[in-house]
C-alpha cells in the first residue's frame, strides 16, 4: 500500500469542507440503537412521536443482579430514555432536530447544541424518524458551517456550537467530532449494507460516504479531516486543555480503522489504504500515553505541566466510546484498562466529602481529581453521574468479555493491584483458567464491585429520578445544569451493558 507519506501525497485532500461535529453522549446512544434495532423508512417524522411510539420501551429483566438496584435502574432507563427525546427539538423549545445539552438557561447556561449532538439526533434515530428529516437537519448545519474560514488546516477545525435558534457560536477547536460522527455514521451505513435493500445501499452512497474528492458526504468528509489532522493539537473533550488527548487519538483511530473497512467495501480502496494507514500510525502514537512506572493509562501527555496527575474520566469514555478497534489493546478487559480504572477511582476517595471512609467500595467519582468546575462556576469540582456510571460501565464489558470469551484471568504486574482489590492472595503469573473456582469468584467480586457505582447514582439521585450534571462534593445533592441529556444517555446504555454482564454470570 506504500508508505503514510507517500499515500498522503498522492491523495488530494478537498479545499473545504462542513465542519461535522458531534457529542459523544448521542454518539453512545446511537451507536447502540443502530446497530440493535429494525428500521422502516415508512415512518412518522416528528421526534416527539419517536418519544411517544418508545415512552413504554419494555427494559429487560434483570438476572444476578442485585434486585434492590435492579428495579430501580428498570425505571431510571425508561425515565432516562423520554428525557432524551423530551430534550431534542420542539418539545424542548429547539430547532427540529437540535439536542439541547440541558433546558438549564442560567447558572449555568446549558441551552444550546453541538453541532455532533444535533447531527446524531436527527440521523434516523430507531424507527420513528425518516429520511427526509435527518438529511434536512443535516443540510441546515451544513450550511451553517460551510463557510470559508472552515478550509481544511484553518478556522475552526473540529468544533462548532450553535445555539438552539441555530445560530452559530464558534468555540475552541476540538478534534473528535468529526471522528465521533464518522463512528456512528459507518455503523449505521454497515447496518444498512448488510440489510441490502437498494434503497438502503443507495442511501449510503447518495448521503453517507461517496468515493469522489472534494468530499461532500458526511462521512467521507468526517474520515478526509481525521486522517489529515488527528494528529493536530486540539482542546479535550472538557473544553480545558490544548493538546494531545488519548480520547481524541482512540476515536480517531477507530473511526479511520472502521472508515477503511467501509471505504473497502464501497469500491474506495486508495481511501481505505490512507485510512488503515493512519490508523496505525495512531496505534503507535497511542501508546506514548501509557506511563511506565504504573503502567496506567494518562488522559494527555506532560501532565505535570497541567498540575495533574492524568487520572481523567475521558479514558473510561474513550474505551467506552471506540476502545478496541483491531486489536484487544484498548479493550476493558485489557491489562492496562483495569490497572487504569482502579487508580482512577481511587483518586477520588479522598477528595470528596461524600466518599470519606470507602476505602474499598464504590465511590462518586468526577472528570478528574483536580478539577475546579463546580457546575456553576469555579471553585471546587464535583463528582458527576456520567464519569461514576462510565466505571461500571467499562466493569460490565469486561466481565463480559471475560465469560463469553472465555477468557482466562491472567495477573500481570500491571494489573495486580487490581485483582489483589478482591483477593490479597493473588500474585504476578497467576492464571485463572475459564471455569475455575478462584475465575468465578473473582469475577463476581468485580460484579459486586460494578454494583456499587450504581448505589452512588441512586444514593445521590435528583428528584423523581432526575439526573443532573454533577453531585455536590460535601452534601451529595444535585448540582450544576439540571436534567442532562448526556447523563440521560450515560445511563441508558450502561444499564444495557449491566444487564448483559448479569445474565453472563448468571449463566
Amino acid at each position: 500500500m506504500g508508505t503514510i507519506e507517500e499515500v498522503k501525497e498522492s491523495h488530494t485532500q478537498p479545499s473545504k469542507w462542513p465542519v461535522w461535529a458531534l457529542s459523544t453522549a448521542t454518539t453512545a446512544l446511537l451507536a447502540f440503537f443502530l446497530l440493535n434495532k429494525d428500521y422502516s423508512y415508512e415512518i412518522p417524522s416528528s421526534v416527539i412521536q419517536l418519544k411517544d411510539a418508545w415512552s413504554n420501551l419494555p427494559v429487560p429483566s434483570v438476572q444476578a443482579c442485585d434486585p434492590n438496584l435492579t428495579k430501580w435502574i428498570e425505571e431510571e432507563a425508561t425515565l432516562a430514555w423520554n428525557k432524551i427525546f423530551q430534550q431534542t427539538g420542539a418539545p424542548s423549545g429547539a430547532h427540529e432536530g437540535f439536542v439541547i445539552a440541558s433546558p438549564s438557561k442560567k447558572a449555568p447556561d446549558y441551552f444550546y447544541t453541538w453541532t455532533r449532538e444535533n447531527a446524531f439526533s436527527t440521523s434516523a434515530i430507531l424507527q420513528d424518524v425518516s429520511k427526509k428529516d435527518f438529511m434536512a437537519s443535516e443540510n441546515q448545519s451544513t450550511t451553517l458551517t460551510d463557510q470559508p474560514s472552515r478550509d481544511h488546516g484553518e478556522g475552526l477545525k473540529g468544533y462548532v456550537e450553535i445555539y438552539t435558534t441555530a445560530l452559530i457560536f464558534a468555540h475552541r477547536a476540538f478534534q473528535d467530532g468529526p471522528a465521533l460522527r464518522a463512528i456512528t455514521l459507518i455503523d449505521f451505513a454497515e447496518y444498512l449494507l448488510n440489510r441490502g435493500t437498494p434503497e438502503d445501499y443507495e442511501f449510503v452512497q447518495q448521503h453517507l460516504y461517496k468515493p469522489e474528492l472534494p468530499a461532500l458526504s458526511v462521512v467521507k468528509a468526517d474520515l478526509e479531516y481525521v486522517a489529515r489532522y488527528w494528529s493536530d493539537k486540539s482542546f479535550d473533550l472538557w473544553e480545558e486543555i490544548d493538546g494531545h488527548h488519548f480520547f481524541t487519538y482512540i476515536v480517531s483511530r477507530t473511526a479511520l480503522d472502521k472508515g477503511a473497512r467501509l471505504a473497502l467495501r464501497l469500491d474506495d480502496p486508495h481511501a481505505a489504504s490512507y485510512y488503515a494507514l493512519e490508523a496505525g500510525a495512531i496505534t503507535k502514537h497511542l501508546r506514548e500515553f501509557i506511563e511506565k512506572d504504573k503502567g496506567i493509562v494518562l488522559a494527555y501527555k506532560n501532565p505535570k505541566q497541567f498540575n495533574r496527575t492524568g487520572l481523567d474520566a475521558a479514558f473510561p469514555l474513550g474505551v467506552l466510546i471506540a476502545g478496541g478497534g483491531t486489536d484487544e489493546e484498548w479493550e476493558p478487559a485489557n491489562e492496562y484498562t483495569l490497572a487504569t480504572i482502579k487508580e482512577y477511582v481511587d483518586s477520588f476517595r479522598d477528595e470528596y466529602k461524600i466518599n470519606q471512609g470507602e476505602k474499598k467500595l464504590a465511590v462518586a467519582t468526577g472528570r478528574y481529581a483536580e478539577d475546579v468546575y463546580d457546575g456553576i462556576g469555579v471553585s471546587l469540582g464535583n463528582p458527576w453521574y456520567l464519569t461514576t456510571l462510565s466505571v461500571s460501565h467499562v466493569l460490565s464489558r469486561a466481565i463480559h468479555h471475560y465469560i463469553k470469551q472465555s477468557a482466562p484471568i491472567q495477573v500481570t504486574p500491571i494489573n495486580k493491584a487490581f485483582w489483589a482489590q478482591f483477593d490479597n492472595s493473588v500474585e504476578e503469573g497467576d492464571v485463572f483458567e475459564a471455569g475455575s473456582r478462584q475465575w468465578k469468584r473473582l469475577l463476581k467480586a468485580v460484579a459486586t464491585w460494578s454494583e456499587g457505582f450504581w448505589g452512588v447514582a441512586k444514593k445521590y439521585q435528583g428528584e423523581n429520578g432526575r439526573l443532573d450534571e454533577q453531585i455536590n462534593r460535601d452534601t451529595g445533592l444535585p448540582q450544576g445544569a439540571r436534567d442532562l441529556t448526556w447523563s440521560y444517555a450515560a445511563f441508558y446504555l450502561a444499564s444495557e451493558d449491566r444487564r448483559l454482564a448479569c445474565q453472563a454470570v448468571a449463566a
